[in-house]
């Protein structure tokens, strides 16, 4: 018999066609979201309130938040997060048809280095939610030498186009990161697990990145193949180090070609397979015995008020009132 899913934004959907490869039409079929058996959503859909409390919602979560097990059955998110079979860690950046190119980037040539003419580009949307030190150490680094900023956020250069359905933005980012010799590559936060492919898209582009963000990044990434701001005690020494590297076409090269991944393993290939095998388990189980949220109590009640105020969280997320 079919599962009848629902998915409530076009990235579910993505999601569920990274892992499944397709939507298969034997196994499943897409209905409206009152008739759904299983819901996948995000950060940005509060409607999944307004699903029943036999409906099996599974979180996908590709911010730095933890999911919130009082309204989902199932979540998959960054978080270092041990919870029975309800929690999958698949960091951001594995979300990404583009990651899967990562174990198996080419080689850069002192011919290919050559060809990179400019320095180090910045290249952020957001300069309102982020940690103050992405901005700072842009200034603190364009103070030494000049940097390119190409997004919306201290936009000085309008070589990168502003975003559009009609093309893929990623691939037009990491085109223009190409030219370049480094990347700054800051997360918006510190939170251990949470890396997005603001490294990984400056690793695809052969540019060096310098990196901060997840503290716990080298159990993910080879840190040969990248500079780490945290193993600098200042700015300025961080700044040091770029200008001696810079300098040192060998070591940028060697820096450059380094595995991305420690132990030949593609962790990019291992989470999609993990997650799988997550949803695999899930489907597997009367759909009876696959829930896992409470469905009586307190819960119940809370989800209650929150299917009511539906209108006004969209309203507080549009103007990003949380």
């Amino acid at each position: 018999m079919q599962k009848k899913i629902h998915f409530l934004d076009q990235d579910t959907e993505n999601f569920f066609k990274l892992v499944y490869g397709t939507i298969d039409s034997t196994r499943f079929v897409q209905v409206p979201l009152n008739e759904a058996e299983y819901l996948f959503f995000t950060p940005f859909t509060p409607e999944h309130h307004s699903a029943g409390p036999d409906t099996v919602k599974i979180f996908i979560n590709g911010e730095n938040s933890c999911p919130d097990f009082n309204a989902c059955d199932y979540g998959i998110s960054s978080e270092y997060l041990d919870y029975d079979d309800r929690h999958l860690r698949m960091p951001n950046y594995a979300f990404y048809e583009a990651a899967k190119k990562l174990a198996s980037r080419p080689k850069v040539s002192p011919e290919d280095l050559a060809k990179k003419t400019k320095f180090c580009n910045f290249i952020y949307s957001n300069s309102l939610l982020a940690h103050p030190i992405r901005e700072q150490f842009f200034h603190d680094l364009n103070n030494v030498v000049p940097v390119v900023s190409a997004g919306r956020a201290l936009r000085n250069d309008d070589s990168l186009p502003a975003r559009s359905a009609d093309t893929d933005w990623g691939a037009e980012k990491r085109n223009l990161v190409e030219q370049f010799r480094f990347t700054i590559a800051f997360e918006n936060s510190e939170q251990p697990g949470y890396i997005t492919e603001k490294l990984t898209d400056a690793l695809l582009a052969h540019t060096i990145p310098i990196y901060w963000g997840d503290p716990r990044i080298a159990e993910d990434f080879n840190t040969d193949a990248f500079l780490h701001l945290r193993d600098y005690k200042t700015h300025a020494e961080a700044i040091a180090a770029i200008q001696r590297l810079d300098a040192d076409p060998e070591r940028m090269i060697a820096m450059m070609n380094a595995p991305i991944f420690d132990d030949g393993i593609d962790r990019a290939a291992q989470y999609v397979s993990e997650a799988h095998d997550f949803l695999e388990a899930i489907f597997n189980q009367p759909l009876a015995t696959a829930r896992r949220r409470p469905r009586n109590g307190w819960v119940q009640w809370l989800e209650q008020r929150r299917r009511k105020d539906q209108k006004g969280i969209r309203r507080r997320l549009k103007r990003n009132r949380f």
